[in-house]
């Protein structure tokens, strides 16, 4: 591996930093900023004919490499600026030209009478990523995010054990603007349920994560790019409300503020959901406890209420010509009510039949503060410097009543229980790391970092049962437990230019983990320290205008979350808890990836290879109490190909369709239960867009999903499906209007079945809403032309997820 690291940066070091020919310089405004991403172009100073094109990096640096002897001048574009072009110069044709600053004045008139009328296709490809562009679909008004990745392609959303998965595998970290959420995934699941997808610019499916990135999820990043502005100096925002009702009211509202001054910006963003929801659930199963056979048939309803309030607030300040000061703060508020009647009947085939019917009354409040400070420094324009240092909490208190009459086969009452959990999950995380990278010459980009994590968690269950008019403390479902993590890393990586059409990205990670689990009386539960490299490597070839391939390789590390390993249980219904595992190991993946593009056609091949599968929610007999304990367990190999073709596809000029097609074959081998279990399944997803483009800037949009059966662990989830129709007025000026259905036929339900012959039949289906329908309206005010807020990455945007309560 050492032996790898050396050829790589031998290889870089060794590349000829400054090729023959070369003509380099930089795009400035008239405040001497820098401006990125303008199109700069290399003439011909006798008859103006294009020689070459380039486009100005994010510190306004172009370059133009392999130029013949000539006289030449620059000529510079971008949007909102006045065209520009250099002096004449000669050039020898060897060597390194450095063009003095050339400098853009913005436009005075305003460009009110052009309107742009392209957008960007519903799904892109990119290296090592695929792009869902939301912010194009209509039928996205009024939904949340995690809304949004159910309709993303190859994304599960499993909404009955609040959970997510990619491809079949549920080791999914969440970004967002490349900031990670450590924090449980059931909080992480319902704060993206709280937040409004008219705030998303797009989502990246990220497989192949490179080297600067933890190497934590075996099943990749997922991305949510939020929206920004673009422009120069001013202010602006804009104020979105959402109205509904489905099988209960819906509203949504989210106001954002930006500022873009020439040394201090600022911006800030609320937003604040409310959502009611009347689930259905009932599930079955059958099993011999030893002495019978036996069957349990429970169907509960369910009253959902969740009120969630986002809040986000940063600034940048330009502390010289090469040092930039950030800021940031955010958090949220996220309560959830519960209220359900659930009816469990018990058949036996020699002991006489039982009813129990438990009412529930549960609250799940989850809070969190994240700081975060940053400093960038520019050494030179070939050397950038760069510190993070987050400081997040979060709390969780999920206390539950619960009580439970019993009946006989006759339905004559017998007894009543009453139980009570009270559960309390403070956690606290410190997250700095320092970065350093450098340009060798035109062809070579290397990086380098350090990054440290350190983490307590603390989880409380009190279990608590009446015994007459006294509650009672039960110690056998009570736990404690206080879990120190520390994750250190260091990380190297090369960019490569090999040819004008060829890049090539290598990259090493080391990692080293010390977790240790105790109760709260000091017991020790879970000790272990390990350390592994993790490499990566990405190869970009540019056949031609319309033809580019992409590979990659990576290997990547899935931790047990403190939910997995914590020796708790909580109540799901009287004969079924769930469980920590203390035993429980981290997962191992490796996977290649290839894609290719032609023009609007995006084709992407990956494999994987993982050992030790963590498969959440898997179902264990206590034989002796006939108990179901769902808890995590380890798949031992699980190999999985997955296909995606994406192409879009003009009818007429006013009817267009975007398709996604996800084909995946899946083999998994393990011991479950104490049954072996090797079972292979091929399934695909398929959604398909259709946008009617109409007169008076009227789009309408129907969109359809469908996603066959997939394996997790000891269960398969069923195929299922959707519709969902839009419709959208544009009023320029005036704001944007949308009206959406979703799930228009009602067919979105998740159903699930234990593997043919196993020894627990299990089965079970959830709905959690009727229809949806949602109207949603935007209003954006102040300077149209305003820049986005820098994009930049925090200390702790790999770190807020992993852990779970």
């Amino acid at each position: 591996m050492k032996t790898v690291i050396g050829l790589i940066l031998c290889s870089s070091l060794l590349t000829p930093g400054f090729s023959q020919g070369v003509i380099q310089g930089d795009v400035r405004d008239s405040r001497d900023k820098a401006l990125a991403f303008a199109s700069v172009l290399l003439r011909n100073e006798t008859d103006s004919a294009l020689i070459k094109g380039a486009i100005s990096d994010e510190s306004g640096h172009f370059v133009f490499s392999d130029i013949q002897k000539g006289t030449y001048f620059v000529e510079v574009s971008l949007l909102g600026f006045e065209k520009s072009h250099s002096p004449g110069f000669h050039f020898p044709g060897t060597g390194k030209n450095e063009l003095p600053p050339i400098r853009v004045i913005e436009e005075q008139q305003q460009l009110d009478e052009v309107t742009v009328m392209a957008t960007r296709p519903l799904f892109e490809l990119e290296q090592g990523k695929m792009i869902v562009n939301v912010a194009t679909s209509i039928t996205a008004a009024g939904l949340s995010i995690l809304e949004m990745l159910d309709r993303s392609p190859g994304v599960s959303v499993d909404r009955q054990n609040n959970s997510l998965s990619v491809l079949g595998k549920n080791g999914v970290v969440i970004l967002m603007n490349g900031q990670r959420f450590r924090m449980p995934v059931e909080a992480a699941y319902q704060m993206l349920a709280g937040l409004n997808a008219s705030d998303v610019e797009k989502i990246e499916l990220i497989t192949v994560p490179p080297a600067r990135y933890d190497a934590d999820g075996d099943a990749g990043f997922i991305n949510i790019v939020m929206k920004t502005n673009n422009g120069t100096i001013g202010t602006n925002g804009s104020l979105t409300t959402g109205q509904g009702y489905g099988s209960g009211y819906n509203g949504s509202m989210s106001f954002t503020l930006n500022h873009q001054g020439p040394k201090f910006s600022w911006f800030g963003l609320l937003s604040a959901s409310h959502a009611d929801q009347v689930p259905f659930a009932t599930r079955y199963r059958g099993n011999n406890n030893g002495f019978e056979d036996l069957g349990i048939q429970i169907d509960s309803d369910n009253f959902h209420r969740r009120k969630t309030f986002n809040y986000q607030a940063g600034f940048d300040y330009v502390m010289g010509s090469k040092t930039i000061l950030s800021g940031l703060i955010s958090g949220y508020e996220n309560r959830r009510h519960n209220s359900a009647s659930t009816r469990t009947a018990s058949t036996y085939s020699i002991s006489p039949d039982s009813l129990a019917v438990m009412s529930l009354d549960e609250v799940d409040n989850w809070s969190h503060v994240m700081g975060n400070i940053h400093l960038q420094h520019t050494l030179s324009r070939d050397q950038v410097f760069g510190f993070n240092l987050d400081y997040l909490w979060y709390t969780n208190s999920f206390p539950t009543k619960n009580q439970i009459d019993f009946y006989d086969e006759s339905s004559n009452f017998i007894e009543s229980e009453e139980v009570r959990i009270a559960k309390d999950t403070p956690i606290a995380l410190w997250v700095g790391d320092a970065t350093h990278s450098i340009k060798l010459g035109e062809s070579v980009a290397l990086e380098s970092g350090i990054r440290g994590t350190f983490s307590q968690l603390e989880n409380t269950v009190v279990f608590d049962k009446k015994v007459g008019t006294e509650w009672v403390f039960n110690p056998t479902f009570s736990s404690d437990g206080v879990l120190q993590e520390d994750i250190l890393a260091a990380f190297s990586s090369a960019s490569i230019v090999l040819d004008e059409n060829t890049t090539m990205d290598a990259g090493l990670r080391y990692e080293h983990t010390s977790s240790n689990l105790t109760t709260a009386s000091g017991v020790e539960l879970v000790n272990r320290s390990y350390g592994n490299f993790f490499p990566t490597l990405f190869f970009s070839r540019k056949i031609n205008f319309n033809h580019r391939v992409h590979a990659s390789y990576g290997r990547r590390i899935t931790r047990p979350s403190f939910n997995e390993m914590a020796p708790f249980a909580l109540l799901f219904d009287p004969y079924t808890f769930l469980a920590g595992n203390e035993t429980i190991l981290p997962t191992y993946t490796t996977t290649f990836m290839a894609d290719y593009s032609f023009k609007s056609l995006l084709l992407s091949v990956q494999h994987s290879l993982d050992r030790d599968v963590i498969a959440r929610f898997q179902p264990t007999l206590d034989a002796e109490t006939n108990i179901l304990f769902l808890k995590s367990e380890n798949v031992d190999r699980a190999q999985t190909v997955a296909l995606t073709l994406a192409f879009p596809m003009e009818f007429t000029s006013w009817w267009e369709t975007q398709s996604n097609l996800t084909a995946n074959y899946q083999k998994i081998n393990s011991v479950l239960n104490g049954e072996v279990y090797e079972v292979d399944q091929r399934g695909i997803q398929l959604v398909l867009t259709n946008t009617f483009t109409l007169s008076n800037n009227y789009t309408v949009e129907l969109l359809g999903n469908y996603r066959s059966p997939t394996i997790n662990g000891y269960l398969n989830w069923l195929s299922r499906g959707f519709i969902n129709l839009g419709i959208q007025k544009d009023f320029e000026k005036a704001g944007v209007l949308r009206i959406a259905c979703n799930d228009l036929l009602e067919t979105n339900q998740l159903r699930l079945r234990s593997f043919e012959d196993a020894v627990i039949d299990f089965s079970g289906r959830v709905r959690f809403d009727n229809r949806v329908f949602m109207a949603s309206y935007t209003y954006k005010f102040g300077n149209s032309k305003i820049k986005g807020t820098r994009k930049r990455k925090v200390g702790s945007q790999e770190e807020q997820k992993r852990v779970t309560n």
